[in-house]
């Protein structure tokens, strides 16, 4: 076999980091946490959230982080390298689920970046919608969703704010990991932070009334109650500590690849899953509180740019128009430290660490998933041929039309099913191929050993705890989708 070359690109231990962090921080974090704290159980889901993150999250990234580590190379060759030829398809596996989550993420990212645009230069567009709406006597909300609704139809619009956020991706990853990845995570991710510190102080003065903190109620029998879509607000925190932390693919073992042999993975690991946590609450504390102002509150995108956007208005001149400037770069900052993490690994594997290739692959690699996102866009559009629109009959039905079949497909198998069975397959392989006692030999380093607890915590999870989760998850996304195509009611 040939042998790989180690790969040259590392980065420091900060910026190892908060590039997790940033990984980690997205669309889960900054829309999926606020609205399922609101929906179930408000501080008991945060609860059982925070106790969820630490049993699996930790655990997840030791095990993600330590095999990146080991292998020095990428996600395929750190599965090959330890399992041969036959575990080189869970690196593969991974490498895929990436491409394709990026695929309908950066979508939402084109959206993003739409809405900041409006908030810069376009404005009026914001107050005609809601005055043509107020003329008519409907509320407010439904000029601000009929403009959302106007846009996600419009594909060349949407296209071209899509296609400038690849390509802001793909000039990142192009470069080396630390003028690009890491440059970009050092500087954004503190500024994510402070940006969210300074809207949390802003908006109680800017909304006074509109303001809830009693939205963080405590209402536990919420956590074991079944909606009409088949979710559990157990299950829901269980999956919402799992998903906001980029894991089940192949970004942090990606990331892995390129950190120092010496670097301290478990202290790394719990730093990243503690920021994350971190920006999740802080999120839940800046949104919440407006939701009993932004009416019905959604599980989806539509929460931010309907609920929050129809908010923002009712804030009036300027104060709405500067809070929605700060929130939207807010979440584009949050976007792309994500979408970078997902094209970074298939560059990392097609470059073979030959920092010279990669401004040629991250252009290749990241052309092709733009064009695979195209079928997500054009579903939005309800003219758009039933291919697109009812996908596999994963289309939503309202008012006569029938839209978003292959976003939403793409979003399950892809963003849910394909990420639990990754972490599925990491356990399995660290379990009974690379070994438990290999993993703490990994994550052994000059002035630390793993103590009795940490190595109890690590075999426990990746023995029992682990596999009973991912298939705990894989039954209840399983009911969720059965409830959706509606086979069960």
């Amino acid at each position: 076999m040939r042998k790989l070359a180690l790969l040259p690109g590392k980065f420091s231990n900060a910026g190892h980091i908060l590039a997790s962090v940033g990984a980690a921080v997205g669309i889960a974090n900054l829309v999926l946490f606020p609205a399922r704290v609101f929906h179930y159980g408000g501080l008991a889901f945060i609860l059982v959230f925070v106790l969820f993150t630490f049993i699996l999250g930790v655990p997840l990234m030791i095990g993600e982080t330590a095999l990146g580590k080991h292998s020095q190379r990428d996600a395929v060759a750190a599965y090959r390298g330890i399992g041969g030829r036959k575990w080189g398809f869970a690196g593969l596996f991974g490498l895929i689920t990436c491409c394709f989550i990026l695929s309908f993420y950066i979508v939402v990212a084109g959206w993003s970046l739409y809405y900041l645009y409006l908030y810069l230069f376009q404005y009026q567009e914001i107050t005609a919608a809601v005055a043509a709406a107020l003329a008519t006597d409907a509320p407010s909300v439904a000029g601000v969703g009929g403009l959302f609704g106007k846009f996600v139809s419009s594909h060349y619009e949407v296209l071209l704010f899509s296609g400038i956020f690849m390509g802001a991706t793909v000039a990142i990853v192009a470069n080396t990991i630390k003028q690009g990845i890491e440059w970009v995570s050092t500087r954004f991710i503190p500024l994510l932070v402070l940006m969210m510190l300074g809207l949390i102080l802003s908006v109680p003065f800017v909304a006074g009334e509109r303001v809830n903190y009693a939205n963080f109620y405590f209402d536990f029998p919420a956590l074991f109650a079944m909606d009409s879509s088949g979710r559990i607000g157990i299950i829901e925190a269980l999956g919402q500590s799992f998903f906001s932390l980029s894991l089940g693919a192949c970004s942090m073992v990606t990331y892995g690849t390129h950190i120092d042999k010496n670097t301290h993975v478990v202290s790394n690991a719990h730093y990243i899953v503690h920021s994350d946590t971190l920006v999740a609450l802080l999120a839940g504390l800046l949104i919440i509180p407006l939701f009993a102002a932004s009416g019905q509150v959604g599980l989806n995108p539509s929460l931010v740019f309907i609920n929050l956007v129809d908010t923002f208005y009712s804030f009036g001149e300027p104060w709405g128009r500067l809070i929605g400037i700060g929130f939207f770069a807010l979440f584009n900052l949050a976007i792309v430290t994500s979408t970078i993490s997902m094209l970074e690994p298939a560059v990392n594997y097609f470059s073979k660490g030959n920092d010279g290739r990669r401004k040629t692959y991250s252009l290749l690699i990241g052309t092709g998933i733009f064009l695979f996102s195209v079928p997500a866009i054009l579903s939005f559009n309800p003219e758009s041929p039933a291919f697109f629109t009812d996908f596999l009959g994963y289309g939503d039905k309202e008012n006569g039309t029938i839209t978003m079949g292959y976003f939403n497909f793409i979003l399950d198998f892809f963003g849910t099913f394909c990420l639990l069975a990754g972490a599925f397959l990491l356990s399995a392989f660290i379990r009974g191929t690379w070994t438990l006692e290999k993993l703490f030999e990994e994550i052994t380093v000059s002035g630390y050993s793993p103590g009795r607890s940490i190595k109890t915590l690590l075999k426990v999870t990746f023995l029992w705890v682990i596999p009973l989760l991912m298939l705990l998850l894989l039954g209840a996304e399983s009911l969720k989708v059965l409830f959706k195509l509606g086979l069960i009611d």
